[in-house]
């Protein structure tokens, strides 16, 4: 009898809505009788930002946001923002996770003119941000800055016409009369880890470039402010990019100002028309990028050579570097080095020499020399393929 009557009492605490939560708590449902008060409404999954719409607003797909800024502010982590196509005049500050997303990258843009960058994505609390489907153009410096974070993924972008009152160091012997940025790309990731950049057009920047990845330190490559923090750049992907007719600069740099940039990969990238191709450094005394790879890109038309391994300072460390199955044509000479014509891929240790590179399958074409070698030490060539080219492979 004392067992139907426990049964009963647990079926009417059922029907009137009480569950168990995980751990053996009980929790009421959110199920109430129409005399209950009624339920805070739930966020939304996503916030809306349109330029029909109000920051006074909730973000909801009837009451859009008006800026992106505001969306940032209110969104949680984890959260999307989907912007409607329009001209957002503003710049982007991300500091804790949430994905960006653009309807169309050609027509949803941020313009960030007379401001420093145009997205910038700052600090582990930021760690899983994705950016997609935007222009953002016009910044002063950086249009995508990414700093001390992990797991960021920026895609199907178009970074274009930054770099507009560049603040970039000039180049030694010159010595800087002010603040000022060292590396001054158009999309750059400072310190950051398993970061991806894919598919997104880079294009007419006017600073120092295209794509960076560098470490950070007690140099900030990326601004003009130290942070004191050490941060190596580990594990980041670039690819499938296409970087384009940029002013100033490399196309895409893999490089170390500091301590470590480590096992980065450059893959499947469209790296054309600008002042360098594809570059992997150590800039400063007793930097270190170790365990690179490049791999299946094209490079053609460049002023410097198409692919560059430069290790550039007294006991700046290039390790473990593999050039793999590249089509490189039709770029220019670095005299600074000593190769005084067109080459296709060109290694040089100045005061270090470049240690355990691996130059395999490459397809070079219309330069004077196709792989031009400088104080490379435990360097393999084997299968580059070669046309219209007058010396294969020379030796310094």
């Amino acid at each position: 009898m004392i067992v139907g009557i426990i049964i009963v009492v647990l079926i009417i605490a059922v029907a009137v809505g009480y569950v168990a939560k995980p751990g053996g708590t009980a929790n009421q449902s959110t199920n109430r009788s129409a005399s209950s008060t009624t339920a805070a409404p739930q966020a939304s999954p996503q916030l809306y930002v349109s330029i029909a719409g109000s920051d006074a607003n909730s973000g909801s797909s009837s009451a859009p946001l008006r800026t992106i800024s505001r969306a940032i502010a209110l969104a949680k982590p984890g959260q999307t923002i989907i912007v409607d196509p329009g001209t957002y005049n503003e710049q982007i500050n991300i500091t804790s996770p949430v994905t960006l997303e653009g309807e169309n990258a050609n027509t949803t843009i941020i313009n960030a003119s007379g401001y420093m960058n145009g997205i910038n994505i700052i600090g582990h609390g930021a760690n899983g941000t994705v950016v997609s489907n935007l222009t953002v153009e016009n910044a002063d410096n950086h249009g995508i800055y990414a700093q001390d974070v992990g797991n960021v993924r920026i895609l199907h972008n178009i970074v274009e016409h930054n770099g507009v009152s560049a603040t970039v160091c000039p180049q030694p012997p010159t010595k800087p009369t002010g603040p000022c940025i060292i590396d001054d790309k158009a999309l750059e990731l400072v310190g950051t880890d398993n970061a991806t950049v894919e598919n997104n057009t880079v294009i007419h920047n006017l600073a120092d470039g295209g794509i960076a990845v560098v470490d950070l330190g007690v140099l900030n490559p990326g601004s003009l402010v130290s942070t004191h923090i050490i941060a190596n750049a580990i594990d980041n992907k670039i690819i499938g990019n296409k970087v384009l007719y940029n002013k100033g600069g490399c196309g895409i740099i893999i490089s170390s100002k500091n301590t470590g940039t480590i096992g980065n990969k450059v893959i499947d990238n469209t790296v054309e028309f600008n002042p360098a191709g594809i570059i992997v450094g150590a800039g400063t005394p007793d930097s270190a990028t170790l365990n690179t790879i490049v791999e299946n890109n094209t490079a053609f038309n460049n002023f410097l050579p198409g692919i560059i391994v430069h290790s550039a300072a007294p006991g700046a460390v290039i390790s473990n570097t593999i050039v793999l199955s590249n089509k490189v044509g039709e770029n220019g000479n670095f005299i600074e080095v000593g190769a005084l014509n067109k080459t296709g891929i060109l290694v040089s240790g100045d005061a270090m020499p470049v240690s355990n590179i691996t130059i395999k399958n490459n397809n070079v074409s219309n330069e004077y020399y196709g792989i031009w070698l400088r104080n490379a030490q435990y360097a393999i060539l084997l299968n580059n393929t070669f046309a219209n080219v007058t010396v294969a492979n020379y030796t310094n």
